[in-house]
């Protein structure tokens, strides 16, 4: 790991990083527009073709909405709620305005700008691609400056660190444990305790989030003003319902169509509908429209219209009646007309920007608690508050130099995560060190007093948690009571379908927690403009084992799928397209649990290479989703050519 003795330093280093990992992010869409056509991009999912564009109005915040729609019907594509998009006539360049999905049915999709969204997008046989988004970079730039004014910060990122610091337990800390193991309280009292920095360390179903939620009710109830972040929606979407739980007053930051429904009561957005100052400028908004569709019948003021003239020469032209250079009187009282439209167009939007501006700062400056995005965390709304405390959750899923977006906004620090699952997602090679994340490097470098782990797991069997916890958790988890030894057998409903197949009889056996099902007579395919594979035995394998399961009483619910390759996700989901089963990607997974997990491993040849399957902090999150059951799909000959994957399987064996 690179260290740092001076921050100017540390600074130029990662923004080197963030530019590298910023030019690949944009390379990678703007790549594929160029080299594939429309019709390509289309059935990968990232691109819609044939679109007619019209008006749809004004969304919440005053953004402009544009509806796109297609007949005939939309193709199955990746493109959702929240993802930046550009539209264009014919091929896009990449510099197109970009705009947000913020609806979608089976014929249309409906787009918000925030500014006045290019005439084209009116018209028809419109493209629209899946794009991204640069202001994540900008603000993770802007993260690293702002440290000049955090010499505390400053300190422990160059791991200059003092450690002799004493920190004492508050006796007068209460919190309320009827849900907290001793582990999770004590982990709580030294987080509180701590006048600077703490890091969670929650390994898979030990309750990171629901212990990190306890201690923002004690920050909570202690006055403190909170900073709640997360690397995702979902993330955050997942400790704002615990918040609310716990009856937390929170407010949640950003684009709602990006939010958990049932938390929409919860958004800044949907709390201003019912602020004054809020309603008064909608009252506004709405007459800036009608004055912009009155201003349409007379002419702008642009520069070849007004050839020099400035507003004020062409009002009092207007006003005496004359001619101007060739200019018609007649032209030049429409050119003045549109001109004091937009005066009052001009004075109404200051008027209603500074209602809304007001609005929004009454409803945060009154918040204990704001959610949000770690990137969002950098935007504008927040620019002017500093807060007591800053939690990141899941920060091991976090860049260093997106981590530090939300912890220059305070004054002491608490993040959570493992190190052990997922790292952070990285793009560009030149910029693999972000690969590290804040926390694992912390976690190295910090004092013990800073730093503890909860050992207490809530989710697996002990059989099911057994290598994970040898592997990456010296062993120091335990199973809770409740979970050790829980089957199957303990579900409503469930009982054995007996199967002639062997391999499936172990499968549909409640009391065997863990199973390697062998399959050695499926070789790992490739698409040639694909770096994915798949496995057509190990789909159809999949499929049995999956049948057997329902047929066994088990709910489509209980069930998850989950493989290293979108090739193999993909097309899991199209030979279960029927069985309303959860089927993702491992990374796709983290975070989520079943009672039933069953993993497809893919990777079958004679040279027994198993690629990226070597990334065992993936390994870790794979083995630990499922609660009662985890059936692993594999070729042993393939797989044990790795020593891990040898002693996993040879682990499961003796069980």
């Amino acid at each position: 790991m690179k260290r740092f003795t001076d921050i100017t330093k540390y600074q130029v280093y990662f923004e080197g990083l963030i530019q590298e990992e910023r030019k690949a992010e944009m390379d990678f869409h703007l790549n594929e527009i160029l080299l594939l056509t429309g019709r390509q991009r289309e059935q990968k999912g990232r691109a819609l073709l044939t679109l007619s564009g019209r008006d749809a109005g004004t969304g919440i915040g005053g953004v402009y909405l544009v509806k796109l729609v297609r007949g005939s019907g939309l193709p199955d594509n990746e493109i959702s709620n929240g993802d930046v998009v550009i539209v264009s006539k014919d091929k896009p360049t990449g510099k197109e305005e970009q705009a947000t999905v913020v609806g979608k049915t089976k014929r249309s999709i409906t787009i918000a700008y925030n500014k006045v969204p290019p005439y084209l997008v009116y018209g028809k046989n419109l493209r629209l691609d899946l794009f991204s988004n640069d202001i994540t970079f900008q603000r993770m730039i802007d993260a690293i400056k702002q440290l000049n004014q955090l010499p505390i910060l400053q300190e422990y990122i160059k791991a200059n660190i003092a450690f002799n610091q004493e920190k004492v337990i508050d006796p007068n800390l209460t919190i309320d444990g009827a849900f907290l193991n001793p582990k999770q309280m004590n982990i709580i009292q030294k987080a509180f305790a701590s006048n600077d920095i703490f890091l969670i360390h929650g390994p898979p179903g030990t309750g990171k989030t629901t212990t990190l939620s306890y201690l923002i009710k004690s920050f909570f109830e202690s006055g403190k003003k909170i900073l709640v972040t997360a690397p995702s929606n979902t993330a955050v979407d997942n400790i704002l319902e615990k918040l609310q739980a716990l009856k937390i007053p929170s407010t949640r930051i950003g684009n709602p169509v990006r939010m958990d429904e049932d938390l929409l009561n919860l958004s800044l957005d949907v709390q201003l509908q019912d602020h004054p100052d809020y309603q008064q400028a909608n009252g506004i908004w709405n007459k800036i429209q009608i004055l912009k569709k009155e201003q349409d019948d007379y002419i702008p003021a642009s520069g070849q219209n007004r050839r020099g003239l400035s507003d004020q020469k062409i009002v009092q032209l207007a006003s005496a009646k004359k001619s101007y250079r060739g200019i018609q009187n007649s032209k030049i009282r429409k050119m003045a007309r549109w001109i004091k439209i937009q005066q009052e167009i001009n004075r109404n939007y200051e008027e209603a920007q500074a209602l809304q501006t007001q609005a929004i700062e009454s409803i945060l400056e009154k918040s204990a608690v704001i959610c949000s995005t770690n990137s969002t965390a950098g935007s504008e709304l927040l620019k002017d508050i500093i807060f007591d405390i800053v939690c990141i959750d899941e920060a091991t899923q976090s860049t260093e130099p997106e981590a530090l977006i939300p912890l220059v906004k305070g004054r002491k620090w608490v993040l959570a995560g493992d190190h052990q699952q997922l790292p952070p997602t990285v793009k560009a090679r030149e910029a693999s060190s972000l690969s590290i994340s804040l926390f694992e490097r912390f976690q190295q470098e910090l004092p013990e007093d800073r730093i503890d782990i909860l050992t207490i797991q809530y989710r697996m069997h002990q059989e099911i948690m057994r290598f994970s916890n040898d592997r990456f958790y010296q062993n120091q988890l335990k199973a809770h009571p409740s979970v050790k030894h829980h089957t199957l057998l303990d579900l409503p409903g469930f009982e054995s379908f007996p199967y002639i197949n062997p391999k499936i009889e172990e499968v549909v056996k409640a009391t065997k927690p863990i199973v390697f099902i062998p399959c050695t007579e499926g070789l790992e395919e490739q698409l040639a403009d694909s770096y994915s594979f798949f496995n057509q035995a190990e789909i159809q394998l999949t499929k049995e084992i999956t049948d057997a399961l329902l047929s066994s009483r088990l709910f489509p619910a209980d069930i998850g799928i989950i493989s290293p390759y979108d090739q193999q996700v993909s097309r899991l989901k199209s030979a279960l397209r029927d069985y309303h089963i959860e089927i993702k990607s491992i990374d796709g997974f983290q975070g989520r649990e079943k009672e039933v997990i069953i993993i497809s491993l893919v990777r079958s040849n004679q040279e027994g290479n198993i690629g990226f399957l070597r990334d065992y902090r993936r390994l870790n999150v794979a083995l630990t989703r499922a609660k009662r059951k985890l059936v692993i799909i594999g070729n042993p000959k393939t797989l044990e050519s790795d020593p891990t994957y040898k002693a996993l399987i040879e682990n499961i064996s003796i069980q």
